[in-house]
């Protein structure tokens, strides 16, 4: 069986319960706000408006891969929990937080300017930094979040609860 339909039967799996795909749909749009506000695409006040300048082109797009993994990510992490037999350990947990951290922490060099005063002038220098690095460190959360979803993937395939799971491994079910 070919990797695409292996990919099939885990996606169909993980993305069976509405309730799950309700979470983790929700999870990602209030991502996509978040990220989106406070890198000032999106705006509530006086009115709600949006507007991608082109500088700002590529860090819109790579808040949108990332609120689409969060999203993903969630839904994958809800089906182990709730449906597989497997024990949680502390590192598939912290996995999974670091990724949405990182993710949040790119977005938020541009919100950092802001209550940098907090903390004086290490604040401010902090704040320099990632807002000095804030492509590389979104794209770096990216790859992050591309790697949990890929190893919570791993996690559900290797799962007995996978239905046609001799089909997968390509033998037969006699």
């Amino acid at each position: 069986m070919n990797l695409f339909n292996s990919i099939s039967l885990v996606v169909k799996t993980a993305f069976s319960n509405p309730i799950h795909i309700i979470i983790g749909s929700l999870t990602g749009i209030v991502f996509w706000i978040v990220t989106n506000t406070f890198d000032n695409i999106l705006f509530f006040s006086p009115f709600l408006a949006f507007h991608v300048p082109n500088d700002m082109l590529g860090m819109f797009l790579l808040s949108c891969i990332n609120s689409i993994l969060v999203g993903i990510l969630v839904n994958f992490s809800l089906h182990i929990v709730r449906n597989l037999k497997l024990k949680i350990s502390k590192s598939a947990l912290s996995g999974t937080t670091i990724s949405i951290i990182s993710s949040t922490c790119a977005s938020c060099s541009t919100f950092a300017f802001t209550i940098a005063s907090t903390f004086g002038a290490l604040g401010f220098a902090v704040s320099d930094f990632l807002a000095a690095n804030q492509t590389i460190i979104r794209e770096i959360s990216t790859l992050i979040l591309l790697f949990a979803v890929c190893a919570n993937y791993v996690k559900i395939r290797n799962s007995c609860e996978l239905p046609y799971r001799y089909q997968i491994d390509g033998k037969s079910s006699k």
